[in-house]
């Protein structure tokens, strides 16, 4: 039978007690668990450990070590800095970026951004329960929302970065494609509906950051941000 994992954020040994309501609610309501189930419990630290409930009420349960494997972690550092975009399809790129190994989710306001915020717990939630569902053994930050101008300030200058426009180096290129491959840290930068204005891609070329293009067809942003981590992160 196969097991839930469930992220915590809590140092993870021997013996665990949880006292996160909502999640002793959901074993108890949703998964039916009992004493003697076995859950898989992991908090970012590569491994994944597999406990066995020992007593379980409404506000606490005791867990007793049963196993412990190493997990999966993305070796590549992958940053993606994403325009903006409506509350729907930002949710949905933060649960496929996890799924495909984003490390951090970084929102960004740009010139043609219609929107300008979102709701900071509920993406943690839907990276969270994307990466218990996928089998990677961490979370991707969700950093607060960032200006592109401050964005590009504190990128750190070692990085390998790329912006997504229409009219740049088709991502077949060879030596783009060598250089991108060969960079364990990179940072992608998707802009939203209606794309980069004039101004923004010179700011894009003072930081000496270079343009990829993924075809000939305008894509949504969702689109564009998922088929680029589709490309780069597996």
């Amino acid at each position: 039978m196969r097991l839930h994992r469930f992220y915590v954020s809590q140092p993870l040994g021997e013996e665990v007690v949880i006292e996160d309501v909502s999640k002793i609610k959901q074993w108890i309501k949703v998964f039916r668990y009992s004493v003697g189930d076995f859950v898989i419990l992991f908090n970012g630290d590569s491994n994944d450990y597999t406990y066995s409930i020992d007593s379980v009420s409404d506000k606490k349960c005791s867990l007793v070590l049963h196993k412990k494997l190493p997990s999966y972690i993305p070796s590549r550092k992958i940053n993606l800095y994403l325009s903006v975009i409506k509350k729907d399809n930002f949710e949905l790129v933060v649960q496929k970026a996890t799924e495909l190994g984003v490390t951090a989710i970084i929102p960004i306001i740009s010139e043609r951004s219609e929107k300008k915020n979102l709701n900071d717990d509920r993406l943690h939630k839907i990276a969270m329960e994307a990466g218990e569902q996928c089998g990677r053994g961490d979370i991707p930050t969700i950093s607060p929302i960032l200006s592109l101008s401050k964005a590009l300030e504190v990128i750190p200058t070692a990085d390998r970065s790329i912006f997504l426009q229409i009219n740049g180096t088709p991502f077949n290129d060879k030596v783009l494609q060598e250089k991108i491959r060969s960079s364990s840290n990179l940072n992608l930068f998707i802009g939203p509906e209606g794309g980069w204005s004039d101004d923004e891609e010179i700011l894009f070329s003072k930081y000496n950051i270079s343009s990829v293009s993924l075809g000939n067809t305008v894509l949504r942003a969702e689109t564009a941000a998922i088929a680029t981590c589709s490309l780069f992160c597996l």
